[in-house]
């Protein structure tokens, strides 16, 4: 069996801000060594081409002023070549045939006259001696005086070795700058991300037995308050799933636990003795009222379980609510009969809904208005079109119910004192069912109550298309 080899670790964020500070720090001191080098050799560049130009014209200015007296050109370059300068310099006066005509001492040895440019050249340019010195090299026409030329060369190897020097001093500053900046990008770095190990000290801290810690925002930068914010929302919600969970859990154990109570009792009375056939059938006919029960109840969990989880399915269809409403009432017209209560329906409307859900919902509501409504009550189904869909009220004269179980109906398991005492209470989930199958369809659900006023439970359907109105006639069966 072989297993992948892992991949190489990814990078924290503090080695990729250190690194990201380094290249942002090498960046802009490399541009601005590049930009100080350049405007530096491009200066001295300019100065020694002023100063050879500069000698070309006075050299020229001599050979204009004295035509005849070439000795006078010839001492004047003699003696400037002589005399230590900051930017030393050799000089060379051609005749028209080429022939030297005064030339500074020395200078055929490193500055042979084939290497300058030709007369009229723009500016000078740069040639490397043999004897490893560097030149600027100028020629200039004299026209004035039959045609000679004068040649000017100016040493700039000092300027190469000024040039060495500050590339060096610029590399080592952009070396140096770039590791102090990596150094100061990592300090600042893990100064900056301290809060993220408060938010982790915090984060660790939290489990299924403390669910009630919170980052807080105030306490954070504003880079992290909304993280702190969505932290603590996401622990505000994962606090009230664990607390619904363990409720609907304890809640699942107790009402489990009483049928089975029952069976088991109702079993083991009948096995202390001997019975006849006929109560044995009467231990039987109520054990299976008991699975009945547990039948039922185990369906209505499952299917909150998979509302939940968004597991549950919608197979929508277009539904004309009246119809659906019609067959819902006919089905408990027996029931109805019996107990005294008139069903009425009204209203029409059509839906986009699935058509099990919306029978389920009908009839839990129904079934539960029965259950709360005397002997010559009235329970009125009314379908109706509204501005965002439909929909689906079911209005009974019954019981009511008191202000302060009003905002706990929808609960899974919640039972209103009274029917929790009554002989066969119900479990608790046919309003949390309703609502549940109106929120799988996007819509909601709502109760209105007042005691001994009746109960009203409105459920909105969305986005559907009007079936009818409020004007359809009322149907009222006893």
């Amino acid at each position: 069996m072989t297993s992948a080899t892992a991949g190489p670790a990814p990078w924290s964020i503090t080695r990729r801000l250190t690194v990201l500070y380094a290249a942002a720090a090498l960046t802009v001191l490399a541009i601005a060594a590049s930009v100080l080098y350049w405007g530096l050799a491009r200066s001295l560049r300019s100065e020694d081409d002023r100063f050879v130009l500069a000698k070309a014209r006075e050299l020229r200015a001599w050979a204009t002023r004295f035509p005849d007296r070439p000795d006078m050109l010839r001492n004047e370059i003699v003696v400037e070549s002589a005399v230590p300068t900051l930017q030393p310099y050799a000089a060379r006066v051609l005749s028209a045939a080429g022939e030297v005509e005064a030339a500074s001492p020395g200078m055929e040895r490193d500055l042979p006259s084939s290497r300058f440019p030709r007369p009229g050249a723009p500016r000078p340019v740069e040639w490397r001696a043999p004897s490893g010195r560097t030149y600027e090299l100028f020629s200039a026409p004299l026209t004035s005086v039959g045609g000679r030329t004068v040649q000017v060369a100016l040493d700039v190897s000092r300027d190469a070795q000024v040039l060495h020097v500050q590339a060096a001093l610029l590399a080592l500053v952009v070396v140096l700058g770039t590791l102090v900046s990596g150094g100061a990008g990592y300090l600042v770095a893990r100064r900056g991300l301290r809060p993220l190990d408060g938010i982790t000290a915090t984060a660790r801290t939290v489990s299924a037995t403390q669910l009630d810690r919170r980052l807080g925002v105030a306490a954070w930068p504003a880079e992290l308050a909304d993280l702190a914010r969505v932290f603590d929302g996401m622990l505000d919600r994962l606090q009230e799933a664990f607390q619904r969970l363990s409720g609907f859990s304890a809640d699942i154990a107790h009402e489990l636990r009483t049928p089975l109570t029952n069976l088991r009792g109702a079993a083991e009375v009948a096995l202390r003795r001997a019975r006849s056939p006929e109560e044995y059938r009467e231990v039987l006919e109520s054990a299976l009222e008991e699975y009945e029960r547990l039948t039922d109840m185990i369906d209505r969990l499952l299917f909150l379980a998979r509302a939940d989880t968004g597991a549950a399915a919608l197979e929508r269809q277009h539904l004309d609510l009246r119809a659906e409403i019609e067959a819902t009432c006919e089905y408990f017209m027996p029931l109805a009969e019996e107990a005294g209560v008139a069903l009425v329906r009204s209203g029409s409307a059509s839906v986009d809904a699935d058509p099990v859900l919306v029978r389920r919902a009908l009839a839990n509501l129904v079934a539960n208005a029965l259950a709360h409504t005397p002997d010559g009550g009235r329970i009125t189904v009314t379908a109706e079109s509204a501005d965002s869909g439909a929909m689906v009220r079911v209005a009974d004269t019954g019981t009511g119910i008191a202000p302060e179980h009003l905002p706990h109906v929808f609960t899974r398991f919640y039972r209103v004192r009274d029917v929790a005492a009554s002989s066969r209470p119900g479990a608790g989930l046919g309003l949390a069912m309703v609502r549940s199958i109106a929120e799988l369809h996007g819509g909601s659900a709502a109760i209105a109550s007042r005691p001994g006023e009746g109960t009203t439970v409105s459920l909105l359907f969305p986005g559907t298309a009007p079936g009818g109105g409020r004007d359809a006639p009322d149907i009222t069966a006893r």
